[in-house]
C-alpha cells in the first residue's frame, strides 16, 4: 500500500475496535507520517447512525468560537472577500453566525440538514474566495482529491483538524480517533501536511495545533497570528476595529420575498 498523500510505502501502526465490532487496521505512511484506516467499509453505516449526534454538546459554542476566528482572519488577511463557501456545514449554524457578522458564507454538507442557513446553500459552478471546512478532513477517504477539487473551486483554504500527537498517539492513547463513530479515518501530523500543501503548488500556514490555512502566492496569516487567535480577548480586540454590518436583516428580506 502508499500513502494517499504522497506515495511512499505504509506500514502497519494499530489496530482497534471501531464501533464497537469493526476491526479497524491503521497504516501509517513511512515518509510523511499520514496515519489512515484501511478500507473503512463501514462509513454508510456510520454516516447513516444519528444517535451520536446528541452526544456533542460543545457544538454551539464551538460554532461561535470558529465564527471568532474565521472573522479575524477574514477581516485581516481578505477584508475584500466575497462569497465564502463552508463545507461540511452542519445545521448551518456557523453559516448563520458568518453572516450575521457581515460576511457572504454559504452552506454544503452532503451529510447533514440545513436547519439555520437556509437559502444560503452553495450554487455548483460557483467559485469562492475562502472555503472553511472545520473538522472534515479527518473524514476523507481520499483527501488528495478532496482539497485539490476544494482548490479549484476557492482560492484560499481555512481549515481545522487536530495534528497527530508525536507521542500517545495510537488508539486508546489519543481520543481523536473516536472509534465509537467510526467517522475519523485519517490523521495528519504537520509533515503530512506539508506533503499535502506540496502536492498542491499551495503554500501553508498553521498553528501547529489544530488551525490550517491553504492558498496560493497571495498573503497568508503568520503561524504567530493563527496561534494568537486561540486567545479570545485578543480576536475579540481585532474584530472590534474591523467591523462589518450585519446580513441578518437583508437576509430576512430577501428571504420573505422568496416565500
Amino acid at each position: 500500500m502508499s500513502c494517499p498523500i504522497c506515495a511512499a510505502p505504509e506500514s502497519p501502526f494499530a489496530e482497534a475496535l471501531v464501533r464497537g465490532r469493526h476491526r479497524a487496521r491503521y497504516l501509517r505512511c513511512e515518509a510523511c507520517g499520514y496515519v489512515r484506516v484501511e478500507n473503512p467499509h463501514w462509513l454508510q453505516e456510520a454516516y447513516a447512525d444519528h444517535a451520536l449526534d446528541a452526544l456533542d454538546t460543545g457544538i454551539a459554542a464551538r460554532n461561535i468560537d470558529l465564527a471568532e476566528r474565521t472573522a479575524a482572519l477574514l477581516a485581516w488577511y481578505w477584508p475584500d472577500a466575497g462569497t465564502c463557501l463552508d463545507h461540511g456545514g452542519g445545521s448551518g449554524l456557523l453559516v448563520r453566525l458568518l453572516r450575521d457578522r457581515g460576511y457572504d458564507f454559504r452552506w454544503r454538507d452532503p451529510y447533514c440538514v440545513n436547519l439555520f442557513a437556509r437559502g444560503f446553500e452553495a450554487e455548483p459552478g460557483a467559485h469562492y474566495a475562502v472555503l472553511t471546512a472545520f473538522e472534515v478532513i479527518e473524514h476523507l477517504p481520499d483527501p488528495l482529491a478532496s482539497l485539490h477539487a476544494w482548490s479549484q473551486e476557492a482560492d484560499t483554504l481555512i481549515l481545522s483538524s487536530e495534528l497527530l500527537p508525536a507521542r500517545d498517539n495510537r488508539p486508546g492513547q489519543w481520543s481523536y480517533y473516536m472509534p465509537e463513530s467510526g467517522q475519523h479515518i485519517g490523521f495528519f501530523g504537520m509533515p503530512a501536511l506539508q506533503a499535502l500543501a506540496r502536492r498542491l503548488d499551495l503554500q501553508l500556514a498553521s498553528d501547529g495545533r489544530w488551525l490550517h490555512v491553504l492558498g496560493g502566492r497571495g498573503r497568508l496569516p503568520s503561524s504567530r497570528f493563527l496561534r494568537l487567535l486561540r486567545r479570545r480577548r485578543w480576536r475579540r480586540w481585532l474584530l472590534r476595529r474591523r467591523r462589518r454590518a450585519t446580513l441578518a436583516w437583508s437576509d430576512q428580506d430577501l428571504l420573505r420575498v422568496r416565500l
